[in-house]
């Protein structure tokens, strides 16, 4: 049986050559028309576009958006992103919900990164991801699926220690970045905040005070809220750095331990992990019950050498997963991401195939979990 997508490649070209069969699709009711859109992968969308002046309104209408965007979250995918000799290339693949034992999934290219891209990539929020090479003063927001991208206007720098932050608050359905720059001993000097949106985009400063900290780890952003690990100005007390896009605010949160934190998200909550080698792998993972109290839950996982050997902790999947990937690799091997049960201390390790093309070139690869597919226009 054909697939939906074959389908509608058929039709494309049946409707290209006889004006009479133009008018097909008026025949088939609105709704199935949405429902079966809905459910054709997301690089389709664009070609179907092309089709007709029905099937473009249909397909750019804020409600398909929306309804599709709805059904990308149901299925969330995962994102590979690879450096390579300084180039950027995206991937993706389905999500496994129960991965079997020794199973494949076949990456599958999003349009390329074009050279003048930055490749330091932070975690997508919303189906849109961040690059910035803060020392071009070059800062883009790009969608994978369609293919745009935005280049934020430039700041005027004073200093040379400066770091932006992408995030979404899902209340306003606004993406927005956050700026800092830092003085070389640690006090913030300037804050900005941009919000994304259509037409031009405008740096606003905010007056909300900034304790004096130095960032000390890479961030994540969970339901509007912006985390990453800090430093507090001369002293070896670590942080959890705190930022609101919603309200434009700052607060930081208690954590025991050095600055060597993986933050990650935890069903919604706030995840932090450290390693602790003693011949075997000890994992100490925390979970951030009350932000105001300050209050964490403490487990420890005891993993197996083939997990952590040469991999490193990208997330937790909804069902409780631990996943871990290589980071630094040659690509001539099978790459292989595990998943790791922390309730039955199984793993299963599945294959990740698509990267031929790189084959035997070291390669850098940032592993993203929960990427929803978004076809919404910036």
């Amino acid at each position: 049986m054909k697939n939906v997508e074959q389908h509608f490649s058929e039709d494309l070209l049946i409707t290209q050559s006889s004006n009479a069969v133009r008018n097909y699709s008026y025949l088939i009711p609105f709704e199935i028309l949405i429902d079966i859109f809905s459910r054709v992968p997301a690089r389709s969308i664009a070609r179907f576009r092309c089709v007709s002046k029905l099937w473009e309104s249909i397909l750019g209408s804020p409600d398909f958006t929306e309804l599709f965007l709805t059904k990308s979250v149901a299925r969330p995918r995962l994102l590979f992103a690879l450096e390579v000799d300084k180039e950027l290339f995206v991937f993706s693949s389905p999500q496994p919900q129960n991965p079997d034992e020794n199973s494949s999934l076949v990456a599958t290219p999003y349009k390329y990164f074009p050279k003048d891209f930055p490749i330091n990539i932070c975690p997508p929020l919303n189906g849109l991801v961040f690059l910035q090479d803060l020392k071009r003063k070059l800062q883009v927001v790009y969608n994978p699926v369609t293919g745009e991208s935005i280049t934020l206007p430039e700041v005027t720098a004073t200093t040379s220690f400066k770091r932006s932050y992408f995030g979404f608050d899902p209340i306003s359905k606004k993406w927005k970045v956050l700026y800092m720059e830092w003085s070389r001993y640690g006090t913030p000097k300037s804050t900005y905040v941009l919000t994304l949106k259509t037409g031009k985009c405008l740096w606003r400063k905010i007056q909300d005070p900034v304790f004096p900290h130095t960032p000390t780890c890479d961030e994540i952003c969970i339901n509007g809220a912006l985390y990453y690990g800090a430093s507090l100005k001369g002293s070896y007390i670590y942080t959890i750095v705190c930022f609101d896009f919603r309200f434009e605010k700052f607060g930081r949160i208690k954590i025991n331990g050095d600055h060597k934190w993986t933050l990650f998200n935890c069903k919604g909550k706030l995840g932090a992990h450290q390693y602790n080698l003693w011949g075997y792998e000890k994992l100490t993972l925390w979970v951030l019950e009350d932000a105001e109290k300050h209050k964490w839950s403490k487990s420890i996982c005891i993993l197996p050498s083939i997990v952590y050997k040469k991999n490193t902790i990208v997330g937790m999947t909804s069902s409780g997963e631990l996943v871990f990937t290589p980071y630094a690799c040659y690509l001539s091997n099978s790459f292989y991401i595990f998943f790791y049960n922390i309730e039955k201390k199984t793993y299963t390790r599945v294959n990740i195939k698509g990267f031929e093309e790189f084959k035997h070139q070291f390669t850098l690869v940032h592993t993203f979990l929960d990427f929803v597919e978004n076809i919404k226009f910036i």
